[in-house]
C-alpha cells in the first residue's frame, strides 16, 4: 500500500515551509535592525551579515574574547551582559566597560588594531552572533553602511582603550573615562612633526593614541614615548613653559586633553594629581640620568636613529655564547626562505649580567614597527598586512615593485627572484595535451602576467611551527627579546 502523499499537498508543505523561513528570516533581519550598532545600516546590508552569522550562546563566566580561535570572529549581543577588559601599560587589568544588547566587540582587526588586545567574559548567560572575522573583513568594500557603523564602534572604543592604557586613567571608573573622552580632541600629525617646542606655554594633556615620539632636551635626545604614554603634564602642574620638545617619531594620533579641563579633573581626583607628580618625579630622574650618563645618553641616540624602539621585540645573541665562525641561524633562515632574512653583525650593545660586561649584538632584520611603518606607507599595492598576532608579512598582492626598498630607514627588505613555476611532470604532460587539443585557431595563446621578484623580509615565520634562526641555534645564543626587557629605562 502505497504512502506516497499527493503532490498537491506535498507543493503545500513545501510552500508552507519556505513561507515559514521567509518569516523567520524576516524576524531576524528586523532584530538585526533594532540593535544600536545597526540601526542605520540599511537590509539588504544587514541580509549579508546574517547569511555569515551564526547564532552562539555563550553561559555566565565563559570567555567570549581572548582566545586565539575566538579571537577571529566578531560578536553582536542580542541578550545579556559582557564585561570588557584590557591591560594598562603596566600589565594590570582594567575594566573597560559592559557590553549589552545592541553592543559589539571583537571589531578591532578589521580597521589595523592589533595592540590592544582585549579579553571580554560572559557576565551573565548571553546570546550572540558570531561573525567570522575573515569573511567579514573581505566583503566590507561591498558593505559600506556596515563598515561605516563599526568603524564608528572601533574609534569610540580607540579613545576608550588609549585611557584604559594609560596606568594614570586606568583607576577611573568606566563612566568617568566615558565623560573624559567627551572633551579629548583628537589630532593626527605626520612624521617629523614638532608636537611640543621646548619654552614654549604650556596648552593641554597628550595622549598618544598610536605611533611613537621622541624627547629631546637642549638638542639630545631624552626619552621616547609610545602608545598609551603621555605627555605635557610637566609644564600644566608647574605653570611653567614646556622644558623639552617632543618629536613625532612616526605618524601619530593624539588626543588632547585642554588646559582647563586638566586643572578641573586633578582638583576632582587629588589621587590623580599626586600620581602625576610622582611620574614627573620620574622623567626628571631618567632625563638626568640619560644627560649624566654619556655611554646611556649614546646608546638611546643609537636606538633611536636604528629603530630599535620601533616595535614589541628583537633577535639579539650573545657572541661569546656563538662558536668561532658560527653563522648558522642565517644559514637556517635561507634554507627556509631562499635567502637569509637577518643578518649578524648588526647594532652592538653592552649590559651589565651577573656583575660583568655582556657584548650583544642585535640582528639586522625587519623591527616589526608597531606604527607608521615607512615600507606600508610607500606600498602602492597595499601589499602588507599585519596578522592577528601583529606580525607584519609581505602577501600575495606583492607585484616585485620595489618601492618598499628603499622606503625602510633600516635596509632590511630586499627583492628575492620567484622561481617560475613547474611545468614538468605526468600531470602538467597531460594538462598541456589537453589544452593543446582544446587550442582552435585563431585563439591566441595566453599567459598571466607574473612578477619576477617579490618584496622579501623577515616575518617571523609565519605559517611555520617554529622560528627557523632560533630552531636552529645550537647554543641558545640567539633569542627573541622584548624591547622593555631590553631598554627598561
Amino acid at each position: 500500500m502505497s504512502t506516497r502523499q499527493p503532490a498537491p499537498q506535498v507543493a503545500e508543505q513545501a510552500q508552507a515551509r519556505a513561507a515559514e523561513q521567509a518569516r523567520r528570516r524576516q524576524a531576524a533581519l528586523t532584530e538585526l535592525g533594532s540593535l544600536d550598532c545597526l540601526h542605520a545600516v540599511p537590509p539588504n546590508e544587514r541580509a549579508r551579515l546574517l547569511d555569515m552569522s551564526v547564532f552562539r550562546a555563550f553561559p555566565a563566566g565563559a570567555t567570549v574574547l581572548g582566545q586565539q580561535k575566538q579571537d577571529r570572529f566578531v560578536f553582536l549581543v542580542l541578550a545579556g551582559t559582557l564585561q570588557l577588559r584590557l591591560r594598562d601599560k603596566n600589565g594590570r587589568e582594567v575594566l573597560m566597560g559592559v557590553l549589552a544588547r545592541g553592543d559589539c566587540c571583537g571589531e578591532g582587526p578589521l580597521f589595523g588594531d592589533f595592540f590592544r588586545r582585549m579579553s571580554a567574559l560572559a557576565q551573565s548567560n548571553c546570546q550572540l552572533l558570531q561573525i567570522p572575522l575573515a569573511e567579514l573583513r573581505a566583503a566590507l568594500d561591498t558593505l559600506p553602511a556596515l563598515a561605516a557603523a563599526l568603524r564608528q564602534v572601533y574609534k569610540r572604543r580607540l579613545v576608550e582603550c588609549t585611557l584604559a592604557r594609560v596606568p594614570l586613567l586606568s583607576q577611573l571608573l568606566p563612566l568617568e573615562r566615558l565623560a573624559l573622552a567627551a572633551l579629548l580632541q583628537p589630532a593626527h600629525l605626520p612624521r617629523g612633526s614638532l608636537v611640543l617646542r621646548q619654552g614654549s606655554a604650556a596648552d593641554a594633556l597628550y595622549l598618544i593614541e598610536s605611533g611613537q615620539v621622541v624627547v629631546e632636551q637642549n638638542g639630545q635626545t631624552i626619552a621616547t614615548l609610545g602608545e598609551g604614554d603621555f605627555f605635557g603634564e610637566m609644564a600644566l602642574l608647574s605653570s611653567q613653559p614646556h622644558r623639552a620638545n617632543v618629536r613625532a617619531l612616526t605618524p601619530i594620533d593624539v588626543l588632547m586633553l585642554p588646559g582647563t579641563d586638566f586643572h578641573r579633573l586633578i582638583e576632582q581626583r587629588p589621587d590623580l594629581e599626586a600620581q602625576l607628580r610622582r611620574e614627573v618625579e620620574k622623567r626628571l630622574r631618567n632625563g638626568a640620568a640619560v644627560r649624566g650618563d654619556e655611554a646611556r645618553a649614546r646608546e638611546l641616540e643609537l636606538a633611536v636613529r636604528t629603530g630599535l624602539l620601533r616595535g614589541t621585540h628583537l633577535f639579539v645573541r650573545t657572541p661569546s655564547l656563538c662558536p668561532p665562525g658560527c653563522r648558522i641561524c642565517e644559514e637556517a633562515c635561507a634554507e627556509r626562505h631562499g635567502q637569509p632574512r637577518l643578518h649578524l653583525d648588526g647594532v652592538p650593545l653592552e649590559r651589565s649580567a651577573a656583575g660583568a660586561i655582556e657584548q650583544l649584538d642585535v640582528l639586522d632584520v625587519c623591527r616589526q614597527c608597531s606604527a607608521g611603518a615607512e615600507c606600508v606607507e610607500a606600498c602602492p599595492e597595499d601589499a602588507f598586512e599585519r596578522v592577528e598576532n601583529g606580525t607584519l608579512i609581505v602577501t600575495d598582492r606583492c607585484t616585485g615593485c620595489g618601492a618598499c626598498v628603499p622606503a625602510c630607514p633600516y635596509d632590511v627588505i630586499s627583492l628575492r627572484p620567484l622561481a617560475p613555476p613547474r611545468t614538468d611532470g605526468p600531470l602538467w604532460a597531460l594538462l598541456r595535451g589537453a589544452l593543446e587539443r582544446a587550442r582552435r585557431p585563431p585563439i591566441i595563446p595566453l599567459e598571466l602576467a607574473r612578477p619576477a621578484v617579490r618584496a622579501d623580509k623577515c616575518d617571523l615565520c609565519h605559517g611555520f611551527a617554529d622560528r627557523a634562526c632560533l630552531s636552529r641555534c645550537p647554543t641558545g645564543s640567539l633569542r627573541l627579546v622584548p624591547i622593555d626587557e631590553l631598554f627598561p629605562w
